[in-house]
């Protein structure tokens, strides 16, 4: 009999296991939302089952067990990825608003629930290294296992568990759901969305359960308390990140590496620059000839799995190496880069396109987009900014925001002598010698011998220091070099000498303008054209070199 059901359809009825916005949330309550739902759920149909509440999550859990569907955990509900996993085949249960979908609400009232389920499946979609997304299957009891195996090692410390990430991803179902309702802590029902949700809230009788998205943003001004533990998982927080948790927490965070497809498989908390990672007991773990990480779990069943990280062994620990397939963490959630390229090359502008991951820029994504026909009329109508937050616009139904590049280049695709697409040599198009001197490229054509970007100027910019002190603004002569250099990037162009002619400067561009930087060449004359504009006014213009 699975922990988890067991706790949940046994507990007093006043047991309290969940703290929601309202008041607490019972046993009880939990029991007769499941009752009240599993009348509803047809037989034989599975069960698509997302929501925002965790006690809702559990009761529908139950009431899918109870009729013995089979259960799937969407990412999310947006309606075109629903249809793209085959919930239009089975049930969406779920507590937001979803057309068809059949609704989640918390019964007032407490009630028994006379069927306790057994070992159920519960599958998730997670990133694959192809266009689709990878269905994991796992049983309820290895998620049980998890959840005593995290209690072995912490429950001296766990308290009333505070969350800043969602319950719907393995990392969060098991700290906020298995791991408190089985060893019998209160959880808080909703994540917070926003740290001032939890100022004054997190003592030392608290858990902190959040991740690297969250924690390299706590506001300055946050109450932050001292819980007694903080975890994050999702990606490895920076050095830098785990040093102002600590200074800002208490204590430093336990960091916890795991996988939907491996549950935990180690953990460390961050001292210095080479914190080794610690593996779980439970977990066997080795390079393979490549460097690649195979583990060997129960929660994985058993069967050897290569998680596509790069690890170097050290004794009984080893250290991370970063990714070795294409698989990007955005805010601590993986990304599967083929699936966004085949979202944008599924558009009806679309001809060919190629997506990278922008360490730079806290890992937002890129996108290098080949146009077709049409594609090419609606960018000589709209310009690159307005065509890149059109494209990003016709993707909202099927993927998340972390999933939607950020920033636009509307380009050839760049090959290597092979006809091979070079990571690097793609993000080279986005980050030539750092934002620091090129700005954040937001959007941009290029189209023969010209060339249209949007440029983000933002504060950090080499040019605005010193020039001028209290009142920055950026140089001529460095708009100039980097109209050389953006032109150097996307055609290896550079023009003959430095000379500079018809140059005039109209109006001062300040940190945090947005802008639209234009290039021609001149191949005849190896010369270079330049303008900036910004709110359709020309800030500068001129060219550079060029032969007599």
């Amino acid at each position: 009999m699975s922990a988890l059901f067991n706790t949940v359809c046994t507990a007093d009825p006043a047991a309290v296991l969940f703290a929601g916005k309202d008041g607490p949330i019972t046993a009880g309550r939990i029991r007769r939302t499941a009752m009240d739902v599993a009348t509803k759920l047809p037989d034989g149909k599975p069960v698509y089952l997302h929501t925002v509440s965790a006690a809702l999550f559990v009761s529908g859990l139950l009431a899918a067990a109870a009729r013995r569907a089979t259960v799937f955990c969407p990412a999310h509900v947006q309606p075109e990825y629903l249809r793209e996993i085959g919930a239009a085949d089975g049930v969406v249960l779920t507590d937001e608003p979803v057309a068809g979908a059949v609704a989640l609400t918390l019964s007032g009232e407490t009630g028994r629930f006379d069927i306790v389920p057994g070992d159920i499946e519960l599958n998730f979609f997670t990133s694959g290294t192809t266009s689709a997304p990878k269905l994991v299957s796992k049983r309820i009891a290895q998620l049980d296992l998890e959840g005593q195996k995290l209690d072995t090692l912490w429950s001296a410390r766990a308290g009333h568990v505070y969350a800043t990430v969602s319950h719907q991803h393995i990392y969060g179902m098991l700290f906020r759901i298995f791991w408190p309702v089985i060893s019998g802590r209160v959880s808080e029902d909703h994540p917070a969305e926003t740290w001032e949700l939890l100022s004054g809230k997190l003592t030392s009788g608290t858990t902190l359960v959040s991740s690297p998205a969250h924690l390299t943003r706590v506001p300055g001004g946050f109450d932050a308390g001292a819980p007694a533990l903080i975890f994050s998982s999702g990606a490895p927080l920076p050095l830098d990140a785990a040093k102002a948790v600590c200074e800002k927490f208490g204590s430093l965070p336990i960091e916890v590496l795991g996988s939907t497809e491996t549950g935990g498989i180690a953990w460390r908390q961050q001292e210095h620059s080479d914190t080794l990672w610690t593996p779980f007991e439970d977990v066997g773990i080795e390079a393979d000839a490549e460097g690649g990480l195979v583990v060997v779990s129960a929660v994985a069943g058993d069967a050897p799995v290569v998680t596509g990280d790069l690890v170097e062994k050290v004794g009984t620990q080893f250290r991370l190496k970063g990714r070795g397939d294409r698989i990007a963490k955005i805010d601590g959630n993986r990304v599967s880069l083929p699936r966004v390229e085949a979202a944008l090359v599924a558009l009806p502008l679309v001809e060919a396109a190629a997506v990278v991951d922008l360490p730079q820029r806290k890992g937002a994504l890129g996108a290098v987009v080949e146009l077709n026909r049409d594609g090419k009329a609606a960018l000589n109508d709209l310009g690159a900014f307005r065509l890149s937050r059109k494209l990003r616009e016709m993707l909202v139904g099927r993927m998340e925001p972390r999933e939607r590049p950020k920033h636009w280049l509307f380009a050839p695709i760049p090959l290597d002598s092979q006809g091979k697409r070079v990571q690097a040599a793609l993000r080279a198009k986005f980050v030539h010698n750092g934002q620091a001197e090129l700005g954040i490229l937001v959007a941009a054509s290029v189209d023969g011998d010209r060339v249209e970007l949007t440029l983000e100027l933002n504060p950090e910019m080499v040019w605005f220091r010193g020039h001028f002190p209290g009142e920055p603004v950026m140089p001529g002569i460095a708009q100039t070099h980097m109209a050389a250099i953006w032109a150097e990037c996307l055609w290896g162009f550079r023009p003959h000498g430095a000379n500079l002619s018809q140059v005039k400067f109209r109006r001062i561009m300040r940190p945090g303008s947005q802008v639209i930087l234009r290039l021609t060449r001149d191949l005849d004359r190896q010369r270079l054209g330049f303008s900036y504009e910004h709110d359709g006014i020309i800030c500068s213009e001129g060219k550079i070199g060029g032969q007599t």
